[in-house]
């Protein structure tokens, strides 16, 4: 089934594939779409086959050996959470079949990549949605909210970070393989915040300037810690910290904050400020933990994917977005190799 023939069949099953499922992210998404009515995860597809029989096995689906074997079989979508590198194939493979996508970041490894899905998806007109979740967060809209109201009058500065947990890139081996994830946190984390910052400017990037600093952790072969100016078209700075350097033993993932400066005021963001702080007296309960029980923006980025799909309406993170965060992660890289401001 594809995009264009849903509104022909209102109220038969949403059918979703997942071609590749070696990010985290993966299993999320699947929870949320099990929480959907009418909604059916068809299988999985993975390189790895322990890897995809494992998540098959926890969401009750069917493991297929192959991307063809998948999308072969009814579909009305496919969500990618491969390994940053397959991002490119297994897009063009859906689109080949006509599917509507939504994709975890970043969308490419390279520019090239990144303006043929643009171009491609552009022809095609499905639904094309990038997983920037952030801006289904109930803060962060809040924000977006306020500042569109002219709550702090003309942006001047937006200051953020989304730093993470030192050990989490560790659990799957392919996050610090360059090969595979296209770079260390440069091109992990840069693009949420950059993402949330040409959202709440309504601008795009025209320079950015980056400074890779010496790995905290050594036996990586990649880059754990930067920080990023960028300077949009109309004259607001951002600055991003988006590095794995919080120690291992923090109660959570990481952060998403923000420091908003506007000419009438500000606003600070701390997203996932939603949670429970816990301390047991015995052991192994005798450390600081964190219960999160705040929004769920996955959810609400998945049942947004849905609804574009029924109603043939553009996701709120589009493909240009996608585009839009390889180009600035890109530059970042570049303007660290030659130690000065680039423009995207």
């Amino acid at each position: 089934m594809s995009y264009h023939s849903w509104g022909e069949e209102m109220g038969s099953l949403f059918k979703v594939g997942f071609l590749g499922v070696a990010h985290f992210h993966a299993d999320s998404y699947a929870r949320a779409l099990r929480k959907l009515p009418d909604t059916e995860i068809v299988g999985a597809f993975d390189d790895d086959t322990s890897l995809g029989k494992k998540f098959c096995e926890d969401f009750k689906t069917e493991y297929y050996r192959s991307a063809s074997q998948l999308l072969d079989k009814e579909l009305d979508a496919v969500i990618i959470t491969s390994e940053n590198f397959k991002h490119y194939e297994c897009i063009i493979q859906a689109l080949d079949k006509g599917l509507n996508i939504l994709c975890e970041k970043p969308m490419t490894t390279n520019l090239r990549d990144a303006e043929d899905v643009v171009a491609r998806v552009e022809k095609q007109k499905v639904v094309f949605q990038m997983c920037y979740v952030m801006r289904y967060h109930t803060v962060s809209s809040l924000v977006k909210e306020l500042i569109d109201s002219g709550g702090v009058g003309k942006l001047i500065s937006l200051v953020g970070t989304n730093k993470l947990n030192r050990s989490l890139p560790l659990l799957r081996r392919w996050f610090t393989d360059p090969r595979l994830s296209g770079g260390g946190a440069v091109m992990d984390h840069t693009v949420h915040l950059a993402d949330l910052m040409r959202w709440y400017t309504g601008d795009e990037v025209d320079e950015v300037y980056t400074e890779i600093g010496k790995k905290v952790n050594n036996s990586l072969m990649v880059e754990d810690n930067f920080f990023t100016t960028i300077r949009f078209r109309g004259d607001v700075i951002g600055h991003i910290d988006g590095s794995w350097t919080y120690a291992s033993g923090l109660y959570t993932w990481g952060d998403v904050r923000m420091e908003i400066v506007g000419t009438d005021g500000a606003l600070f963001m701390d997203a996932f400020r939603q949670n429970v702080y816990y301390i047991g007296d015995r052991q192994p309960n005798d450390k600081l933990s964190w219960s999160y029980y705040g929004c769920d923006p996955d959810l609400a980025m998945i049942t947004d994917f849905k609804k574009c799909v029924q109603e043939n309406k553009q996701p709120r993170a589009t493909v240009k977005d996608g585009y839009e965060g390889v180009r600035i992660s890109l530059a970042s890289y570049e303007s660290s190799r030659r130690g000065a401001p680039v423009k995207p």
